[in-house]
């Protein structure tokens, strides 16, 4: 790839290098605890969606350099889902050369895609690689086949490992994997199997989630008769200590609350939503915050296409099909910088910066709650940076609403 200069002169909008965020909502099969934004009877209209997000790109890109003397590049991007690996590489070709038009590559750009084992093939992985995809994210979620058909997966777990070694074998060998814990029924024994039964990949990248029952999906409906057992938030406090100590075992980085890594291989993507940087979503359902702006996109694929059809885009970071948005007003801006930061176990909130632009230290901000949440040892500082405590990390959500 061509290197790009990332030094662009922006009129009214950062002129660091953008994330961008694709959302693509076509699933075979919802799972029984998925409250996304996806779909199981459209995938007849993956082309012409393809054609649309595409289309949305450029809008975007026109508004973007309207404000600028230089196009803004892109750093990276991630195809989300739904399952991304349903689309045709053709079709996924027509989006990336959209994006790389509207908003330039950087030369160490990051692309990943979600990918549901049992998707793919060999041949495909070959095609996604040739078209600059650079990285994977696997939906495995889980080793033990029980578990797996509790919560509605089509894969079991050597079709996991044989999408692991397909791309390994076409060099797409950074990769993540992602677990779910706290699944009903699940032990600390279970939990402890699906762990090592990954770590035996050497995946350069875990995300392991605590299952939340969301309202309105199969899970719920399941716990409101009786079917399943609510999870025990003990177990599942037991269970993330328990992968805390093995993966550290085992030389991962916990950089994020639910997320390790390889020296290395912490996902680029990701850490611009914790550090608070500015992306653009793009595709039905997705939010995206750039230029003091929030927003989100219609969400029902059919109504985002008609919408990216008849209209036109707004000023940056706004397309035809955007639903709402606001703009970010200062006590939302400092939540989010407080929030997103905290997550960053390694890196924390940067005191110093926090006081420079915001105009005041985050103790005149938010009094008496850091020293509060110290006293409590869910807090602590060094080196100018605050940082969650250990002991803070499964209960992180208890630090959070008090930034809100």
């Amino acid at each position: 790839m061509p290197e790009l200069a990332t030094s662009c002169i922006i009129k009214g909008v950062n002129a660091d290098p953008l994330s961008l965020y694709l959302h693509i909502p076509f699933c075979q099969h919802r799972c029984a605890y998925c409250d996304f934004n996806t779909y199981t009877s459209l995938n007849n209209l993956r082309s012409t969606y393809a054609q649309a997000l595409s289309a949305e790109v450029r809008q975007v890109g026109k508004a973007a350099q309207a404000q600028a003397e230089e196009q803004r590049p892109s750093h990276t991007l991630f195809f989300g889902g739904g399952t991304p690996s349903l689309m045709e590489p053709a079709d996924l070709g027509l989006i990336l050369t959209a994006t790389r038009a509207a908003f330039p590559w950087t030369a160490d750009v990051e692309i990943t895609m979600e990918v549901n084992p049992g998707t793919v093939d060999q041949a495909y992985l070959t095609a996604v690689r040739r078209l600059g995809v650079n990285r994977l994210s696997f939906g495995v979620q889980s080793a033990i086949a029980t578990e797996l058909a509790l919560l509605e997966r089509t894969h079991d777990f050597a079709t996991a490992v044989a999408a692991v070694q397909m791309a390994r074998a076409v060099g797409l060998a950074n990769f993540s994997l992602d677990l779910i814990y706290g699944v009903p029924g699940q032990t600390l024994s279970s939990w402890q199997a699906s762990l090592r039964a990954v770590l035996a990949l050497e995946p350069p990248h875990l995300s392991l989630y605590c299952l939340t029952i969301e309202p309105g999906t199969p899970m719920q409906r399941w716990l409101e008769n009786g079917r399943i057992s609510p999870p025990d938030p003990d177990l599942g406090a037991d269970q993330y200590e328990l992968a805390r100590t093995l993966l550290a075992q085992h030389g991962y980085l916990h950089y994020e609350i639910s997320n390790w890594a390889q020296p290395g291989h912490e996902c680029r993507h990701n850490l611009t939503y914790w550090r608070d940087g500015e992306y653009l979503g793009l595709g039905a359902g997705a939010h995206g915050h750039a230029a003091g702006t929030r927003y989100a996109v219609v969400r029902q694929p059919r109504v985002y296409m008609q919408r990216l059809q008849a209209g036109e885009a707004g000023p940056f970071p706004l397309s035809a099909a955007v639903a709402q948005h606001h703009t970010i007003s200062r006590a939302e801006a400092m939540s989010d910088a407080v929030i997103t930061q905290l997550r960053l176990l390694q890196e924390g909130l940067d005191l110093a910066a926090f006081a420079a632009r915001f105009g005041q230290p985050l103790d005149e901000a938010y009094p008496g709650q850091v020293a509060q949440l110290a006293e409590w040892g869910l807090l602590e500082q060094c080196n100018g940076r605050l940082f969650l405590t250990p002991q803070a990390y499964f209960l992180s959500n208890q630090v959070f609403y008090r930034f809100a």
